[in-house]
């Protein structure tokens, strides 16, 4: 294993163990000299390795030793190894990442159906369209949400709203194209309110295609909770065989 794959392992495993609560807020971490030993290398790989908790920011390098921050305080990039932490995901967690999304999604519609040209507009109702009347596969329906929200940030004219949905995508889409074994909210559900989007969409009415979004992904985000908490407990069932 050479050096900066050293790095890497150490970086991660210390990330993980400050994300799991092993370490406290405001505690410092063990010393260069005794994370080198735990570790069996050098310490200039130890030192390299918290330089990496830095960057994430959950960790801070100070006289003295290296402490533990907030994990507000932290980067965005540390919200995928903290998801990977619990099989399945942590409900409470996966939950306030929808929450933001959701807030994301709704502003995204609200000002694409506002702004939107003819062609966009009838491109979009066509999505909502299928979306309504085929009742289309869980992936399928996927697929066609993720076509939505690209059409929706691209009719906003927003290039910031385009960067953000891209980095959110990347990273989160399958927190709504649901795995294997997820439950998620039947399209029957889910139809009324494709329908009122569809009619602010035609009529270019922001506020309530911005409701419309919000109540969709309300439902799915209840869904994807109760569908998480139910996996928890089959698999805490399963341990305590």
């Amino acid at each position: 294993m050479n050096e900066t794959t050293q790095e890497s392992t150490i970086a991660a495993l210390l990330r993980d163990e400050i994300l799991r609560g092993q370490y406290r807020e405001g505690e410092r971490l063990p010393s260069e000299r005794d994370l080198a030993e735990r570790f069996g290398v050098h310490r200039s790989t130890v030192r390299s390795a918290v330089k990496r908790l830095e960057q994430l920011g959950i960790a801070d390098i100070r006289p003295g030793g290296a402490r533990v921050n907030p994990i507000a305080e932290a980067s965005l990039d540390v919200l995928e190894p903290w998801l990977a932490l619990n099989d399945p995901p942590d409900a409470d967690l996966v939950d306030q990442i929808l929450d933001t999304l959701n807030g994301f999604l709704a502003h995204a519609a609200r000002v694409g159906t506002e702004r939107a040209s003819d062609e966009e507009r009838a491109s979009i109702i066509a999505i909502l369209s299928e979306m309504i009347d085929s009742a289309p596969s869980e992936r399928r329906r996927g697929e066609l949400f993720a076509a939505l929200s690209e059409k929706l940030v691209a009719a906003s004219r927003n290039p910031v709203l385009a960067l953000m949905r891209h980095s959110l995508r990347t990273r989160y889409s399958n927190l709504v194209i649901p795995d294997s074994r997820r439950r998620s909210t039947p399209n029957e559900e889910l139809a009324p309110i494709l329908r009122r989007l569809r009619t602010a969409i035609r009529k270019g009415e922001g506020d309530r295609a911005s409701d419309a979004v919000y109540g969709i992904i309300t439902r799915i985000r209840k869904a994807i909770r109760s569908d998480l908490e139910r996996q928890a407990r089959t698999a805490r069932q399963g341990a305590s065989q």
